[in-house]
């Protein structure tokens, strides 16, 4: 550690003398949390002095802290409840700064807007946000912070660097682990903040919702570091005072607004992945407003099939599925011990044994998962975090919104009502036969071998005839009789169909 001070300038000392007390605590409370099941409130405390002196040091370390709070496989339990808090508010850059952004990018603000409020109405770690009048039309205009693009890239070389001073404290996995997220960070923070990639998702999960009945702004202007977009305004949707007096349903509202962030997920090519209350406002007619996206993740279909997969083995308590999974979706390291793995989902699942599906929460289901994540060796996909960190958000607005909400209902609508079971099982039905196919041609593939070595060594008979049928007929079976636990109608069906043709062939 005396090596490592050597050379250190003074930032970096006062980032040293922030962070090192909290990495030793958190060292420690991992390990002890790991070993109990009882919640620490102690080590809650240790989790809420983290996030204070991640606030103290600005910027990257709020949208890193964001990032963290839906790592489980990082952080201990009640260091999760504390960083979920971390809210992205921080106070607006001098105007000055703003003034000398906007008109670099946009023009003279004297003729470009026809008024301009220098008062920000939101301010943020990376950026902030003006009312002003645009072309005849109320506008928010967004902008960067000053020199925010070199203040993110000096904070990650001191964080990368004081990361390998800390590598003696932790397991090596772990150091790996902490390693990934920030090479993930790193290379994906600066997207928060070019406004062109912003403008671009917009566009994107705007024509994707747009038959939902979402409302979301309309980009007007958009530059790298400046973009204007219609205002829209509306009732914060955790003011549910204001909500009663227009007299929207909020129950119906918690399920609405569930649906459609669980439609991004699992219907579109994208999905926002910030839903914290400032981003989300209600209009007069209970219509559901959207606004900063920034930061959103991308879902392919196979990972979007995985996860439907492993939603269908949590609801189902299925610690195979769970397992099968989550090393499908790459969450689970495959040198992991398998039973090891699955005993600790059993024990899991148990401990939630006497809830009813129906009445378990998204904060239920993942804690059957995060108990498993947190005991063994994942490398979590950025886009599952991501994912993880937006079911996490929402699930607690849509609890202010109603206390009895329940997750599973809410993905029981969108799974039998909107048809994504049929297509669940369409696919599946589709990775069977391509399967099947496989299995078939590599016993084909010994066929010919086969008849040949018969034919040499006995001469060609009836019964050597027989052998391809039986031979295919066989290798079908096989194929059905494995997999006929994912399968189990089709399978037996195919089997009996099987058997009596292989039983009408050695007859004949």
């Amino acid at each position: 550690m005396n090596t490592g001070l050597k050379g250190m300038n003074r930032i970096e000392m006062r980032y040293l003398a922030k962070l090192l007390p909290v990495f030793l605590r958190f060292s420690s409370d991992r390990k002890k949390s790991k070993k109990q099941e009882e919640y620490d409130y102690k080590i809650e405390n240790h989790g809420r002095a983290a996030v204070n002196a991640f606030i103290e040091l600005g910027p990257t370390f709020i949208k890193l802290g964001q990032v963290l709070s839906a790592r489980p496989d990082l952080l201990p339990k009640e260091y999760l409840k504390a960083f979920s808090d971390l809210q992205d508010k921080v106070p607006p850059d001098n105007f000055v700064y703003a003034k000398q952004i906007i008109e670099e990018n946009v023009g003279k603000m004297e003729t470009v807007f026809e008024s301009f409020d220098e008062n920000a109405i939101s301010g943020a770690s990376l950026g902030q946000v003006y009312r002003a009048k645009y072309k005849g039309r109320d506008a928010a205009v967004k902008v960067n912070r000053h020199n925010i693009d070199n203040v993110l890239k000096r904070d990650l070389i001191i964080i990368k660097k004081l990361l390998n001073m800390f590598k003696r404290f932790i397991d090596n996995y772990l150091y790996i682990s902490i390693s990934n997220v920030l090479s993930d960070f790193s290379a994906r923070i600066y997207d928060e903040t070019n406004y062109l990639v912003e403008a671009e998702n917009i566009k994107r999960i705007g024509n994707n919702i747009k038959k939902y009945d979402i409302i979301i702004p309309e980009v007007l202007f958009a530059s790298r570091q400046v973009i204007i977009l219609t205002y829209i305004g509306g009732i914060k949707v955790t003011d549910t005072k204001k909500l009663k007096e227009k007299g929207i349903d909020l129950p119906k509202l918690a399920h609405n607004l569930d649906l459609t962030f669980i439609r991004m997920l699992l219907r579109n090519d994208i999905f926002h992945a910030d839903p914290h209350p400032g981003n989300i406002a209600i209009s007069d007619e209970g219509k559901i407003i959207l606004y900063d996206f920034g930061m959103v993740g991308k879902l392919d279909d196979d990972t979007r099939f995985k996860l439907l997969k492993l939603y269908d083995g949590l609801i189902n308590k299925d610690p195979d599925t769970i397992m099968d999974s989550l090393l499908q979706l790459n969450a689970l390291s495959p040198a992991a011990n398998r039973g090891i793995i699955r005993k600790g989902i059993e024990l899991s699942i148990a401990n939630l044994s006497g809830a009813n599906v129906n009445e378990m929460d998204i904060r239920e289901l993942l804690e059957i998962a995060n108990n498993v994540i947190f005991e063994f060796p994942f490398h979590l996909p950025r886009e599952l975090v991501l994912y993880m960190r937006m079911s996490s958000l929402l699930e607690g607005i849509c609890k202010t919104l109603d206390p009895n909400f329940k997750f599973v209902l809410v993905l029981r609508d969108i799974l039998y009502n909107e048809g994504m079971l049929q297509e669940l099982y369409l696919k599946e039905m589709n990775e069977f036969a391509q399967k099947s196919i496989i299995s078939i041609e590599k016993g084909l593939d010994v066929l010919p071998l086969l008849k040949r070595a018969l034919e040499e060594r006995n001469g060609e008979t009836n019964e050597n005839k027989k052998l391809p049928s039986t031979v295919f007929l066989s290798a079908i079976l096989i194929a059905m009789v494995l997999f006929s636990r994912i399968h189990p109608v089709i399978s037996y069906i195919v089997i009996i169909i099987d058997i009596i043709l292989f039983a009408y062939i050695i007859k004949k």
